[in-house]
């Protein structure tokens, strides 16, 4: 190991916590704001100085790299922190650099505010809960509930198998379980991830997209949604449970360019809705819909209880989201067993300078 590895190194294990967060938590990108309220959660840093120095290091060190953060086109006052290649292979244990991708360069900020809404999730639901039973937080036990809520969370994309795995091997869910279903699913997954390995468009087989042309795109989107169709929409498994002797699931759908139809929202409830039906005998589902802030909130709450009628008779004929999920086969009986929340993180506030941006987002 060279010189400038070896002071990689170094660096490194001195803040392998951060790089950990960074990695784990954000996907290997995070906002500097949120890193600092881990920092002082978890006693890595007792002021914003000491904190900036540590970052300082860091990226002098090319572990990481501190840029500004772009919102919605524009960029803010805050930075983004986003490893580089040796702090990839640190945590990952690989011996080089070469071994590890790099985090690609996108023309959109998805990758970041997708971390921003996940660590406002751990740090304003998370984090609390644990200090209800325990004042010390550390990073293990912040994994440790996450792990017994059943949630996918710290997932990426196309990660949907390690999810069905821990429900197929759950003693507590499994009287619940449709495990046939279960493992076909996983078989199913990971027979498309090795067809996208070879180049095959989508995962799917010539022959796979022949049978599909004669079905409606409805019923192909129903029957072949899965937990990696969910992450790829931002949807979120916040938490699995068992209430009066039932599984109670918890989705946090996420609103990440705060210009989410509602429309397209119920689909991916539906969708869900109907791939649960696929894995559990029985179950209900709690959504929570989050915006960015109490206007974005507020307007996707009016359009979902917007009154849909008859065009002819003008008959009421329930609420406009009601009606896609009945359009989408979920039936007003079936409806009785979802719970749709509409709430924020104050994310506009918090992390995007508050007003000064509110006319460039709502566009």
């Amino acid at each position: 190991m060279g010189y400038i590895n070896e002071k990689k190194q170094r660096v490194s294990e001195r803040y392998h916590k951060d790089l950990f967060i960074i990695y784990h938590f954000g996907n290997k990108v995070i906002l500097m704001k949120q890193l600092f309220r881990y920092a002082r959660i978890l006693g890595l840093a007792q002021s914003y100085s000491v904190f900036y120095g540590q970052i300082k290091e860091l990226a002098e060190a090319e572990i990481i790299r501190r840029e500004p953060f772009t919102a919605y086109g524009k960029k803010t006052q805050l930075h983004m922190l986003t490893l580089k290649k040796f702090g990839i292979r640190f945590i990952e244990g690989k011996g080089s650099s070469q071994s590890v991708a790099a985090v690609p360069k996108s023309n959109t900020n998805e990758r970041i505010l997708v971390s921003i809404f996940k660590n406002c999730y751990i740090l304003n639901k998370l984090i609390p809960r644990i200090q209800q039973k325990c004042p010390n937080i550390t990073v293990e036990t912040v994994i440790e509930l996450i792990n017994k809520d059943r949630s996918n969370i710290l997932q990426s994309k196309n990660q949907g198998v390690v999810f069905l795995n821990n429900i197929l091997h759950s003693p507590t869910l499994r009287p619940f379980l449709n495990s046939d279903e279960i493992n076909y699913e996983i078989n199913r997954l990971t027979d498309i991830k090795q067809k996208r390995l070879m180049g095959l468009v989508g995962g799917a087989s010539l022959s796979e997209c022949k049978d599909q042309i004669s079905r409606s795109p409805k019923l192909t989107k129903l029957d072949s949604y899965s937990i990696d169709s969910l992450i790829n929409a931002h949807v979120y498994i916040a938490q699995v449970k068992i209430v009066q002797n039932k599984p109670l699931i918890t989705l946090l759908l996420f609103d990440v360019y705060n210009k989410e139809a509602i429309y397209r929202m119920a689909t991916q409830i539906a969708c869900a809705f109907h791939m649960f039906g696929r894995y559990f005998n029985e179950f209900s589902l709690r959504v929570g819909i989050v915006g960015i802030d109490e206007v974005a909130c507020r307007i996707l709450e009016s359009e979902a209880e917007a009154v849909v009628s008859d065009f002819f008779t003008k008959e009421i004929r329930g609420s406009r989201l009601s009606r896609i999920l009945a359009d989408w086969r979920v039936s007003s009986i079936e409806q009785e067993q979802i719970q749709i929340r509409f709430t924020h993180y104050d994310i506009t506030n918090q992390y995007l300078e508050g007003i000064k941006h509110s006319n460039l987002i709502r566009k």
